[in-house]
């Protein structure tokens, strides 16, 4: 004949357990493209590459502080202005360091 009662309901127990768990990934799949869609979800890499740029930006800004200093204060030495430099370069090398 066919197998035990016991073995069958076993069997039964463990395809529906599958079976809610394919249906509770389906559901949250479909939760995350509808966040995507509405815009409320972004992809990381994205995030990460913005954020670059806009280090970048800062980075480029801070480099150009010693030069700024230096036109708008002609009265500093080329020491001072470049000792400016080495702690602005510093500072930056200390945050580097610790990402």
């Amino acid at each position: 004949m066919g197998a035990p009662k016991n073995a069958r309901a076993i069997h039964l127990a463990k395809a529906t357990a599958e079976r809610g768990r394919l249906a509770a990934a389906q559901a949250n799949l479909a939760e995350i493209k509808a966040a995507k869609l509405r815009g409320e979800l972004v992809e990381a890499a994205a995030v990460e590459a913005e954020w670059a740029d806009v280090l970048r930006t800062v980075r480029a800004g801070i480099l150009a502080v010693p030069s700024r200093v230096a036109a708008r204060l002609p009265h500093l030495s080329k020491h001072d202005v470049s000792e400016i430099d080495a702690e602005i370069r510093a500072a930056l090398g200390e945050i580097g360091d610790g990402i």
